[in-house]
């Protein structure tokens, strides 16, 4: 019999137990062991009555580490407490579950070495984009492959907004407000539409595929706050969807990480991903392209990757932790490209004055820093002011490259105000 602790009985907590309860048997049948939730401990736990009277309750969540439990799943949240959790529950030799992406992507170096050398357990499948397969794939289906890129929409919020944006016509304010309203959006929404979500989820993923040392701290991170509808509605006519994706990548030498909008072409599988949904796309040298893709969030999605984490901790324990084990989690030298040297092609936004030859004038700016238009429309004028939109696809160029040249564009006399900038898939 394996006995669980469960640490942090929020809303994630409780869906979990309650799921657990309900499937109880068939868990412990597909496990082929009796697997039972002793102890739950939460800082403001209130006990609830469970139709198994044998779980104890506990307001001390760091003692669950002392308890005669095999595995502890920390839902706790946050960074601090759950790395101190995680790490006497580790050097205990109990195994572990996580659904923390954040503790994950900036202390999952040591946590991966510390349960190495004490040949305990480590699964983190709820850290990254819910009841959607990816941490298992990258672990188990795909580990003698060589991954050569993984790009995801992997943040519902983000991606909810974006679609409410491009098929309601809702401008970003009264998306936001409606993902709010429907429980996708906190009320202090930064950490979603700031990209550092999907960034944390993109960093485990690169982990996992290129056996790196977190590549969080170093990666370019960008949300959707200055996304405007008018993109939104160009970037239709241009075949495009705006969609906000994390992307990891392998180069000859070093690894490209990074979280940002982008313009993904409608032929693209990833431009049909609306809603809440999350999909990632991962290619490999010999499988090809694979998309998986479902629920990232919510209790139900959580409990599920949870359950999963529960299935393969009884495998290990059973058939892989009595085997012999390198002291070392070793890691790969590679490096995080720098932002300005990785090449994408780019969408521009330009106001120009309503004068002849202004278009020659930013074409030829373009073409003195060697970069050339894949696609351009010029739009009429706005109704309020004597601007003409220009919009144009750029071809593939470095973002130092491409910088440099709005600078000089926005320097000219006829252009209005801020060329506006989004890199295309």
């Amino acid at each position: 019999m394996f006995k669980i602790g469960v640490c942090g009985f929020g809303t994630v907590g409780k869906n979990l137990v309650s799921h657990f309860l309900k499937y109880q048997d068939l868990i412990s049948n597909n496990c082929n062991e009796k697997i039972t939730i002793s102890v739950i401990a939460d800082r403001s736990i209130q006990k609830k009555k469970f139709e198994d009277d044998n779980i104890q309750f506990s307001s001390d969540i760091l003692s669950i580490v002392q308890s005669d439990c095999d595995l502890i799943i920390e839902l706790v949240g946050g960074v601090d407490v759950a790395k101190e959790l995680v790490t006497k529950a580790i050097e205990n030799n109990k195994s572990v579950i996580t659904a923390n992406k954040a503790l994950i992507a900036e202390h999952g170096d040591e946590l991966f070495q510390l349960s190495n050398k004490h040949n305990v357990y480590f699964g983190f499948e709820a850290a990254v984009a819910g009841a959607v397969p990816i941490i298992n794939s990258l672990s188990h289906n795909m580990l003698n492959e060589t991954i050569s890129s993984i790009s995801g929409i992997i943040n519902g919020t983000c991606n909810y907004i974006l679609d409410q944006m491009s098929s309601s016509n809702k401008n970003f304010s009264e998306a936001l407000s409606m993902a709010q309203e429907l429980g996708y959006a906190e009320a202090d929404p930064t950490f979603d539409i700031g990209g550092f979500d999907a960034a944390h989820k993109i960093s485990i993923l690169a982990m996992l595929a290129y056996k790196i040392k977190s590549p969080y701290k170093n990666m370019y991170i960008e949300g959707i706050e200055n996304i405007d509808s008018m993109d939104i509605d160009y970037s239709k006519e241009l075949g495009y969807t705006i969609k906000h994706v994390a992307i990891t990548k392998v180069t000859d030498e070093d690894i490209e990480c990074r979280a940002h909008p982008v313009l993904i072409h409608n032929s693209n599988i990833l431009s049909n991903v609306d809603g809440v949904m999350n999909a990632v796309r991962t290619i490999g040298d010999r499988f090809g392209t694979s998309l998986l893709y479902g629920h990232g969030a919510g209790g139900e999605a959580t409990a599920s990757a949870v359950v999963s984490n529960i299935k393969d901790f009884c495998i290990f324990k059973k058939y892989i932790s009595n085997e012999n084990k390198n002291d070392e989690y070793l890691f790969s030298r590679k490096n995080i490209i720098d932002i300005n040297k990785i090449s994408t092609q780019y969408y521009l936004r330009i106001f120009a004055n309503d004068v002849p030859g202004v278009m020659a004038e930013v074409t030829s700016t373009l073409a003195s820093h060697d970069i050339s238009i894949e696609a351009v429309t010029q739009h009429e004028p706005l109704e309020s002011e004597k601007l003409i939109p220009i919009v144009m696809i750029t071809n593939s160029v470095s973002y130092e490259k491409i910088l440099s040249s709005i600078n000089k564009i926005e320097s000219l006399n006829n252009i209005n105000g801020k060329v506006n900038l989004i890199r295309v898939l």
